[in-house]
């Protein structure tokens, strides 16, 4: 536990490597465990239609409910950073209040995605499928517009800073996001595609129906990865801050101290004429 406790206080940019680990693992592990016992169809499924049966079934809803609050934590903790961020930018009141706003904003649409999870987890799509898919349309829906707005949040913060740092940081959140959009889109149109056509008799998933369904469940694990692996994004900015208890900072750098050391050191080293109880604190 203090080992834990260590790490999200100093090393904050372990968690968006644990959300994307923790969550890839969890979809290969249920998928695997539902491929074995031959509960899912021979043409590939959709992610949540690896975790409907027992013992799958736990594994998937304890994993995606860990997932879902790794997800809110990644929300929170890049809403302090960039918070932190525009402390230190000369920035006019009227863009100033509309960066806060637009901070905000990502950090309420992250943690009612994340909430989403929730419901994908709790509600079986076999059993419940209303509030399944709404969890998922809250997940994706708005995690798609919450990366973009991330990504806007990061060009604002280059064209300040003017660090190569935040470019390459805002490059990847882009190609991310044109992922995240494309997979999104061709999901919907799929998955509608399909069902209409399911609906209307005009075959099954197995046969006449096979391209369309594979296009909609590839397209979601597309989605859905892209989606959790943007907060990988985050890592840069999170190496730079820290949580003392009470609040997320910036780090102190360490260098400073060992400037001043080493300045003491050659002012002791010049003076010989000093005395010999001359402290360098």
């Amino acid at each position: 536990m203090l080992t834990i406790y260590h790490l999200l206080r100093t090393c904050l940019w372990t968690i968006p490597l644990f959300t994307v680990l923790w969550s890839v693992s969890a979809f290969a592990i249920t998928y695997g465990i539902s491929q074995a016992l031959n509960h899912t169809s021979n043409v590939f499924p959709y992610i949540s239609k690896t975790g409907t049966e027992i013992p799958e079934r736990g594994i998937f809803s304890l994993a995606i409910f860990i997932c879902s609050l790794s997800m809110a934590l990644n929300s929170e903790i890049r809403f302090q950073y960039v918070r932190l961020m525009m402390t230190q930018m000369s920035l006019t009141p009227a863009e100033k209040s509309r960066w806060i706003t637009a901070n905000k904003l990502s950090l309420a649409l992250g943690i009612v995605a994340s909430f989403g999870l929730v419901f994908v987890a709790s509600f079986q799509v076999n059993t419940l499928p209303v509030p399944h898919y709404m969890g998922a349309f809250a997940t994706f829906g708005l995690g798609f517009i919450c990366c973009w707005i991330h990504s806007a949040i990061t060009y604002k913060l280059y064209k300040e800073e003017r660090k190569a740092e935040l470019k390459h940081t805002f490059i990847l959140q882009i190609l991310v996001s044109v992922t995240i959009t494309v997979s999104f889109i061709t999901f919907i149109i799929s998955f509608a595609s399909y069902r209409y056509q399911k609906n209307k008799g005009y075959g099954t998933k197995e046969n006449e129906l096979r391209d369309i369904f594979q296009s909609a469940s590839i397209s979601e694990w597309v989605l859905a990865i892209s989606t959790i692996s943007f907060v990988l994004t985050f890592i840069p900015g999170f190496r730079k801050i820290e949580f003392d208890g009470f609040n997320v900072k910036f780090k102190q750098l360490v260098t400073n101290s060992k400037t001043v050391s080493t300045a003491c050191h050659h002012t002791v080293k010049s003076l010989d004429h000093v005395p010999r109880n001359f402290n360098c604190r």
